[in-house]
């Protein structure tokens, strides 16, 4: 198991990525803002240079491939479609919260939606919903942490919980999505409602990742 620089778990022959939040752009058009419109060229960039450095054939999605709730907007078909036609890999996508109606975009490529995808030993879901599996992966999170280091950064993160079960959280593979601030050990998802600050190990993306120690160190720290 490899945690990457480029946002994904790397998992023998497998990578596996979350919330991509394609369509993004359409939607903050929709609000009256615009964007350039590049996530979706980024994504493919990066998940070809994934798929050729660590040598993986199997893509799975965690979650949130695409962005809007209450429907499939244009961009969302056609940087979906974008993405499943110029990346050569079995493609396994697990369905998010945002995930209303992409199967049908997916049916067109004969790629069905899951609820969640077991990969050696692993149960892979996005993380929106309660899952009674010992050993998970998921996103929904977008678990980013904000340091003050003459001036303040943030950097996403990884999240490696061992008790009471083993749950690993990725970071949003969006280039989009800023991440949401981890310090407060506060979580959106079921699965992780019992979960102590002392029992979350954090590990910062950069140009690598680094093990920044626990929460609770990291709140300890910050606190000073």
């Amino acid at each position: 198991m490899e945690f990457t620089p480029e946002r994904a778990l790397i998992l023998k022959d497998t990578a596996i990525i979350a919330d991509l939040h394609l369509g993004l752009e359409n939607v903050m058009l929709e609000k009256g803002v615009a964007i350039p419109r590049i996530q979706v060229k980024e994504i493919v960039s990066k998940v070809k240079t994934i798929l050729e450095k660590y040598n993986v054939n199997r893509l799975v999605i965690a979650g949130d491939l695409k962005h809007e709730f209450g429907g499939n907007l244009p961009y969302e078909w056609e940087d979906v479609e974008l993405l499943l036609k110029n990346v050569d890999v079995e493609f396994v996508v697990v369905r998010g919260n945002h995930d209303n109606y992409l199967a049908t975009i997916l049916k067109k490529f004969g790629v069905e939606l899951l609820e969640s995808f077991n990969l050696y030993g692993w149960t892979v879901v996005h993380g929106h919903k309660e899952c009674d599996a010992q050993r998970i992966i998921m996103g929904h999170e977008h678990p980013a942490v904000k340091l003050r280091i003459d001036g303040i950064y943030t950097f996403h993160c990884f999240l490696r919980i061992r008790k009471p079960r083993e749950v690993i959280v990725l970071p949003a593979f969006s280039p989009l999505v800023s991440g949401m601030d981890i310090l407060s050990c506060r979580f959106i998802s079921p699965i992780l409602r019992d979960v102590k600050c002392e029992d979350v190990e954090v590990y910062a993306v950069d140009e690598e990742v680094v093990f920044l120690g626990t929460l609770e160190d990291l709140k300890a720290v910050v606190q000073s």
